[in-house]
């Protein structure tokens, strides 16, 4: 309802650090919104609450509050702490496994730090009178019956599922955009709305992957698992993250052998990764939000407010089931349609504000003194056994939900195929009747 290039305004409310870990141990920020100024000019009082922030290793309370990490729960800490266990049997092995432990992972920084062009989500309370202000969002120019016929056309015939290049290959994600339009036209709007590539995948990666998991911080070019279309690899990857390898967008995009008037021919699978798990097949993968629909819109979004995307349809494939269950396993939950989206040259594209924090923490003897006071807070309240038994005791509670979450998952994945055969099926007798 609000349209694109409106303005929210706030404060600062509160702003806690870190520092040097004598007071606290994670940091806390609080953001206050509280006017919204349309793109005609007009402004009004609102009441607003963050609800997230997008792709960030903190979380958001109830309250609105963003709450920092606490880094003496990372998993370099933890390889810190065994270490010094270690070297209490063999004083002799302290300097040598310190040393490697310090080269090996780093203390992750607590502070909360966002640079430009973090996404956030909010959420107004109370009603909002906009009266006539507002107006129907731009989209670009409409596609004539007959380009939308022939894109209908492309989207009729083209692969539903990317696959695994494994042995026994299963599908894994769901095709849900086709772009038309230049290799170098995609290239520049996906770079203009702030998304980078990926590296190939190697043991400097894998070993790259280890520490941004270790260290709790961001991989912004990390490497993707490589999934096949009709047997071809992706011609190119993308990718959006904020401070944290756990996650982020991403989509792969495969060149098809169509045209559509003259013009290359795209397919990609767009999905968002919420967290990282261990595959036996894969070794460290991503678990992806089930609903690909809103990772859809969000590529739109970010495309569109480039100024790069002259037209954008959806297309319906009546065969893809609401819910559709991945090799892995995993349910996914989509309306079957897929965005089109026409291109156009992208020479000027809207560069969007996206920049790395500044990073104005401590220096070295800082760092040193917040690491030293940190783990001896942690040990002192978490090293003990009340502690690690709760601390087990939430773990198997939270396993248990993800069990009986994976088994509604299945549960709707089979009402929602049922359901989706039934109205097939009555389609196909309405259909039969009309022909006789």
């Amino acid at each position: 309802m609000i349209p694109s290039r409106s303005v929210v305004r706030g404060t600062v409310k509160q702003a806690n650090r870190v520092g040097l870990g004598f007071v606290r141990e994670s940091a806390k920020l609080v953001l206050d919104f509280t006017e919204l100024e349309l793109a005609g000019g007009q402004t009004y009082p609102i009441q607003s609450r963050l609800i997230s922030v997008d792709n960030a290793r903190e979380r958001v309370d109830r309250t609105g509050a963003i709450r920092g990490i606490r880094a003496t729960a990372s998993l370099s800490h933890r390889l810190g702490f065994r270490v010094a266990s270690l070297t209490m049997s063999n004083p002799a092995g302290f300097v040598p496994l310190l040393v490697l432990q310090t080269c090996l992972f780093k203390f992750p920084n607590p502070e909360i730090e966002y640079g430009p062009g973090t996404d956030m989500q909010l959420q107004i309370d109370g009603f909002l009178s906009l009266g006539g202000a507002l107006e129907a969002p731009d989209t670009g120019p409409e596609l004539t019956s007959e380009e939308l016929a022939e894109l209908e056309a492309l989207v009729a015939v083209a692969p539903y599922w990317s696959y695994t290049t494994r042995q026994q290959r299963g599908p894994m994600d769901i095709i849900n955009l086709v772009f038309v339009g230049s290799r170098d036209a995609l290239d520049r709007a996906f770079t203009a709305a702030g998304w980078t590539g990926s590296r190939p995948i190697s043991a400097a990666a894998g070993l790259h992957v280890v520490r941004a998991l270790a260290e709790y911080r961001a991989y912004p070019d990390a490497p993707m698992h490589t999934l096949l279309v009709d047997g071809a690899e992706p011609d190119t990857s993308w990718q959006k993250a904020l401070n944290t390898l756990t996650k982020r967008h991403h989509l792969r995009i495969w060149k098809r052998p169509e045209r559509w008037r003259g013009r290359p021919v795209w397919l990609s699978a767009a999905t968002h990764d919420i967290s990282v798990g261990v595959s036996l097949r894969l070794g460290f993968t991503h678990q992806i939000h089930s609903d690909i629909d809103h990772e859809r819109e969000k590529v739109l979004n970010d495309l569109r407010m480039t100024g790069c995307v002259d037209a954008v349809a959806h297309v319906r494939r009546p065969e893809m089931l609401r819910f559709a269950s991945r090799g892995d396993g995993k349910v996914l939950q989509t309306d079957g349609a897929v965005a089109a989206v026409v291109l156009n040259s992208c020479e000027s594209p809207e560069q969007l504000a996206f920049a790395a924090p500044p990073g104005s923490g401590p220096g070295v003897a800082g760092r040193f003194v917040r690491r030293v006071n940190l783990s001896a807070r942690n040990h002192f309240i978490r090293n003990n056994l009340p502690w690690q038994i709760s601390e087990a005791s939430l773990l198997a509670l939270r396993t248990v939900r993800k069990w009986q979450r994976e088994r509604l998952d299945r549960s709707a994945l089979a009402a929602g195929n049922e359901q989706g055969s039934g109205n097939r099926r009555d389609a196909a007798s309405r259909d039969g009747s009309v022909a006789k």
